[in-house]
């Protein structure tokens, strides 16, 4: 089940007990924590580093960047009183949907309430490193990737659209309010030198598979009538359906000359975008 516990991990060096000592916190015989599964399934191998593999029925959704370890929580939907409150309760051990822009305040808000992790739309790079306390780039081309990830806050972040100020997509806000309540495993390793992303993994409800629920397989090629997610520009974030291929190289406004595609966005209007800044989504 996903709030099993999988693992467990113990202590084998006296790092731990030090830092009780330096801390003047009274020593403890017990330095083990469970390590919940995230996932319903079975358990059909492990790893050559002591993890687990979980054999699931799952929905995911990948990140545009993110930060921090794997974690397990449950999917807990963010709703303030108004846009300069942040007086919810937020109970410890979730994972907070924040269907828009994340702020500084905001990141300090769910550490100091124990939420294991924030799944948002955006963030401002200034505040991403101020709460980080890391330059972000220098953090994607790392190759000691598990020793950067022990210096960050223990707070996951996963962003589905990256740096900037753009909300959520609505068929990934839909998903995400669908399984709230369920428990997600969310990972914000984010890596350019080990071709990793952040994603949020979620088990499909028993009950759903057994209504005849039937996998969806990503297709990524970009072909007339397919949805669209415009990934870059001023429409970044929009979506649409691709209504058109230019036969030649179109000019933006750049000065770039590129292959290109019009698409017809949700609220009507037409919109020419190189195909490059585009990506297929189901």
């Amino acid at each position: 089940m996903p709030d099993q516990p999988v693992l467990r991990l113990t202590a084998s060096s006296g790092k731990l007990e030090q830092e009780r000592r330096a801390r003047g916190t009274p020593s403890s015989p017990d330095l083990s924590s469970d390590i919940p599964a995230g996932l319903h399934g079975r358990v059909v191998g492990f790893t050559s580093r002591g993890g687990v593999v979980i054999e699931s029925h799952a929905a995911v959704i990948q990140g545009s960047l993110g930060a921090g370890k794997q974690v397990a929580g449950v999917l807990t939907m963010w709703q303030p009183h108004n846009q300069y409150s942040y007086d919810q309760t937020i109970p410890p051990g979730a994972i907070l949907i924040v269907p828009g822009p994340l702020t500084f305040g905001l990141l300090h808000q769910a550490l100091n309430s124990g939420v294991v992790g924030v799944i948002a739309s955006s963030i401002a790079l200034r505040d991403l490193e101020g709460f980080l306390r890391a330059d972000y780039l220098h953090l994607l081309k790392l190759t000691a990737l598990e020793q950067a990830l022990e210096q960050l806050p223990p707070l996951t972040l996963l962003l589905t659209e990256g740096i900037g100020s753009a909300n959520m997509p609505v068929h990934t806000m839909n998903l995400l309010t669908h399984y709230q309540g369920s428990i997600g495993l969310l990972s914000g390793t984010t890596s350019l030198t080990h071709n990793s992303f952040s994603e949020l993994v979620i088990s499909i409800p028993l009950a759903e598979i057994d209504k005849g629920w039937q996998p969806v397989r990503p297709d990524s090629t970009l072909a007339l009538g397919a949805q669209v997610r415009v990934c870059g520009g001023a429409r970044n974030g929009a979506v649409g359906m691709i209504d058109y291929f230019y036969s030649y190289e179109q000019v933006f406004a750049s000065g770039l000359r590129a292959r290109a595609a019009r698409l017809r966005l949700d609220d009507g209007s037409f919109y020419t975008v190189p195909l490059t800044l585009i990506e297929r989504i189901c």
